[in-house]
């Protein structure tokens, strides 16, 4: 007899599946996030995942009258020197990228008459001299996200929601059921 049922089994189900959808899209968004932005003056596709990761908070929905999950993104631009170990070298190569100049290389990513230099604030960042800033023309090396983020997390959520919510609310309902019935 369904009026027997438990009151709280389908909040409780649409609950999860909510959840499961939101981890999802933190997942996918962030793993296209990754693999699709073009670090560095040599152009080398793809950063670190836990770099993109780390910018992005999920507050699940609970049972507490907060039935909405919310995604909280950080979405400034990555510091350069947030990819790894610095290391400065002098070119001695010919070549596009590499034609005059000291070469500041973090992991895979190359940045052209780049320097690391520790801030009034005492944080270390990778700086680079900016034409057109007249009093004090140098800038810190930023990888810019806001665009991509905004990009992946605004299509994963749309897809997910039309194709994965019905399907997780049917999983959590019958796991709810079997819950229900082996008491």
């Amino acid at each position: 007899n369904l009026n027997s049922l438990d009151r709280q089994m389908v909040p409780r189900a649409s609950i999860w599946a909510v959840n499961r959808v939101a981890q999802k899209a933190v997942s996918v968004a962030t793993r296209k996030v990754a693999r699709e932005t073009v670090a560095g003056d040599n152009q080398v596709r793809g950063l670190p995942l836990k770099l993109v990761r780390q910018r992005v908070r999920l507050f699940k929905a609970g049972t507490d009258g907060k039935r909405s999950a919310r995604i909280r993104i950080n979405r400034g631009n990555l510091p350069a020197i947030k990819l790894g170990a610095a290391q400065v070298r002098m070119s001695k190569r010919r070549g596009k990228l590499l034609y005059r100049g000291s070469v500041l290389k973090i992991g895979p990513y190359l940045f052209r008459d780049a320097f690391i230099q520790q801030l009034a604030n005492g944080r270390w960042h990778v700086m680079r001299r900016v034409n057109g800033k007249n009093r004090y023309p140098i800038d810190v090396v930023k990888i810019p996200l806001s665009g991509p983020l905004t990009q992946a997390f605004e299509s994963a959520t749309q897809s997910l929601i039309d194709e994965e919510i019905p399907k997780q609310l049917g999983y959590a309902l019958k796991q709810q059921l079997r819950l229900y019935l082996s008491r």
